[in-house]
């Protein structure tokens, strides 16, 4: 299940420990003329060991330009006796773990995206992985198409995105290639000084305009004095910190149809790992909204001959002519109080989109659904014997006032109810988790019509934002064809003459 928002650390003002010491740094290699072999392999073993003044003081006060070509400094690595795999146009600098045996480098592809260029900061066996997948050993750009969008001066927000004309829902209005995947193992393996460093050495190895765009990133501070101020090293850690997403990698692919075939090409790393990531393009210009119009998902991999590796923004309702396109940087189903809290906390800014400037009694009626569709899921799941109880909190006195159903049956009007609270708070982005509920528990009364029904709008709405091969979209996919055959299907069963392939005469 994808987790709707930007989970990114606070742009607060960054503070160098130049006087730290020395840093253990191994050397960038160059791999323009090599071959990276699909898999796991090594880095070599040379090192060069550069203290923090080589890395800072290089006549522009950071490491940006130090590690863009300084050939007197890198020494290529001996070619590999491995297959052909994916060219790296260069691979370093790296820096040793602190808890592990491992080194973490920048892996940069700079003829990636129409020689946009795209950069990875991991271990060489994640790397090796990565250059497995189809978007990077047989790339397709992201097509271009009239913009659907203007950039625009949004009152009280900066920059912001604007719908150009009518937006339908499940259009797609922008996508776009990541500039940078840092793997998350980097934050709690390296010293602060080090992945601050190897980030700078990252974004340097881009060509000119990409580097330029990242630049032109939103710093989320008001000060340009403040921002202005800060080395180009420093900048480098605002603007990641401010406009970076959370990209989780792709769940695990079904299982082959027999023991002997083969696992997918495209399959990497099977750990579940998240990569802090940042896009140079007007996908990091999109402002925060509770209740947004359009949400993302990532696409790891080239499907239906689209581009992988790309980040999709899509209209989950209508978005009209003029209407700021909004997602939300948070998990919408929370208080007005505990969601400013949490953005003022980590994005230093006060909300004030239409859900949190209302008035206290129209916030105090959303707050109340919110708890409403916690308790409803929460009693949904746990599944009580004896029926389906729901608290109804009273205003100001949550108290249990009442409760809903009495049996199985009346389970599925509970989950009716959590449709029409997700769709009253207008939770777009997340409407499909309701509508799966929904589809499940009327599997279990049997009701086969009700379950194609809610399982198709399920995969409708879950479509815009979950990645293809998200376990629930499988899941409802199909439960849609084929309602008999799910787990939970309780009136019919495989025994009775209800299994695969009965969906055909419906």
């Amino acid at each position: 299940m994808k987790l709707s928002g930007l989970l990114l650390v606070g742009a607060a003002l960054i503070v160098l420990a130049h006087e730290k010491g020395h840093l253990d740094v191994d050397e960038a290699h160059d791999h323009g003329n090599g071959h990276k072999a699909c898999g796991p392999e090594g880095l070599g073993d040379d090192s060069l060991r550069l203290s923090v003044a080589d890395i800072l003081g290089t006549g522009e006060a950071d490491a940006l330009t130090y590690y863009a070509g300084n050939s007197a400094n890198s020494h290529p690595q001996e070619d590999l006796d491995t297959p052909i795999g994916h060219n790296w146009s260069n691979t370093g600098p790296c820096f040793n773990s602190i808890i592990s045996n491992d080194a973490f480098c920048v892996f940069t592809d700079t003829s990636y995206a129409n020689d946009e260029g795209i950069s990875f900061i991991t271990t060489a066996q994640r790397a090796a992985s990565l250059a497995c997948l189809s978007s990077l050993t047989s790339p397709s750009n992201v097509k271009s198409s009239p913009a659907k969008y203007i950039i625009s001066s949004i009152p009280g927000k900066g920059l912001g995105l604007t719908a150009r004309t009518h937006i339908p829902r499940g259009s797609v209005i922008l996508s776009s290639h990541p500039t940078l995947m840092i793997d998350y193992r980097v934050f709690d393996e390296l010293l602060r000084t080090d992945y601050i460093s190897v980030q700078a050495a990252a974004i340097s190895s881009f060509p000119p305009a990409h580097r330029s765009a990242f630049f032109n990133l939103s710093t989320q501070s008001k000060n340009a004095n403040v921002t202005g101020g800060l080395s180009r090293i420093a900048l480098t850690e605002t603007i990641i910190t401010t406009n970076a997403f959370d990209i989780r990698l792709p769940p695990p692919p079904p299982p082959p149809s027999s023991p002997h075939s083969s696992p997918p090409h495209d399959q990497i790393d099977p750990n579940n790992t998240l990569w802090y990531t940042v896009f140079a393009s007007a996908i990091s210009r999109l402002n925060h909204d509770c209740r947004p119009n359009a949400d993302y998902r990532f696409d790891w991999n080239s499907n239906k001959g689209g581009p992988g590796l790309v980040q999709v923004i899509t209209a989950v309702r209508d978005i009209l002519p003029g209407e700021e396109i909004t997602i939300s940087y948070i998990n919408p189903p929370g208080s007005r109080k505990a969601r400013q809290k949490h953005l003022s906390t980590v994005w230093g800014f006060e909300c004030s989109c239409e859900l949190c400037s209302r008035s206290r009694g129209r916030v105090e009626q959303a707050d109340r659904r919110v708890r409403l569709i916690r308790q409803i899921r929460r009693q949904l799941k746990e599944g009580p014997d004896g029926g389906s109880e729901v608290e109804r909190v009273e205003e100001g006195k949550g108290r249990k006032t009442g409760s809903i159903g009495q049996g199985e049956g009346d389970r599925t009007k509970d989950a009716e109810l959590l449709v029409s609270l997700y769709e009253m708070e207008g939770l777009w982005g997340m409407v499909h988790e309701a509508y799966a509920v929904a589809a499940r528990e009327y599997g279990k009364v049997g009701e086969t019509w009700m379950v194609m029904k809610w399982a198709a709008l399920a995969v409708e709405f879950g479509a815009m934002v979950l990645e293809e091969g998200d376990e629930e979209l499988r899941e409802m996919k199909g439960l849609a064809r084929n309602p008999w055959g799910h787990g939970t299907w309780r009136t019919r069963n495989k025994s009775e003459g209800y299994g695969q392939g009965d969906e055909e005469g419906w």
